[in-house]
C-alpha cells in the first residue's frame, strides 16, 4: 500500500507540475463616484436691496457648479413670483427684476428653465449672479421678496 500511496502522490505533483501556466493576469479595477452639486453663495445685499432706486448689473450671489459628467450638465432656474418682487403683505405692490447669470440675463418663471448647458465641461465652476430693476414708483410699503431657486442636472 505505501508503494500505491507514493506512486499517486507522483502522479498528482506531475499532473500539477504540467499544468502550471506561462502567463499570469491579475485586474485592476476602480469606480470614481458620480459629483454633480450646486452651491450658492449670496451677497450681504442680497437681502437688504435699495428698493428706492435703481439697481444695474448689482452682483447678490456667486454660484458654484460642480460636475465630473463625460457627458456635461445643464442648470436650471425657477423663481416663487415669476421674476418679481413682491410685498409680503400687499400682493399687488411688486417690482419687476431682471436676473444675471454669468453675463446672460435668465428666464424667470414658476417653472424651470434651462439658463446653461455644456456637453463635456468637468471641473468646479463659479459664475457670479446679478439683478437689475428700474427705480419703482408707487409701491406700498414693506418688505418684497422672491425665491429663485437653481438646480443642476447631469446631460
Amino acid at each position: 500500500m505505501k508503494k500505491n500511496a507514493f506512486f499517486m502522490l507522483g502522479l498528482l505533483s506531475l499532473s500539477l507540475t504540467s499544468q502550471a501556466a506561462t502567463r499570469a493576469e491579475l485586474i485592476l479595477k476602480g469606480l470614481v463616484a458620480p459629483v454633480l452639486e450646486i452651491s450658492l453663495t449670496p451677497e450681504t445685499i442680497a437681502s437688504n436691496l435699495d428698493l428706492n432706486s435703481q439697481a444695474s448689473n448689482l452682483k447678490v450671489a456667486t454660484l458654484t457648479e460642480t460636475s465630473n459628467y463625460h457627458t456635461g450638465y445643464k442648470v436650471k432656474a425657477k423663481s416663487s413670483n415669476g421674476g418679481k418682487l413682491v410685498n409680503v403683505s400687499d400682493a399687488n405692490s411688486f417690482i419687476n427684476y431682471v436676473l444675471i447669470y454669468s453675463g446672460s440675463t435668465v428666464p424667470l418663471s414658476t417653472s424651470p428653465s434651462q439658463i446653461y448647458s455644456t456637453s463635456n465641461l468637468k471641473g468646479t465652476f463659479t459664475k457670479e449672479v446679478k439683478i437689475s430693476y428700474n427705480q419703482p414708483t408707487s409701491l406700498s410699503a414693506g418688505s418684497y421678496e422672491d425665491l429663485v431657486q437653481f438646480t443642476i442636472e447631469a446631460n
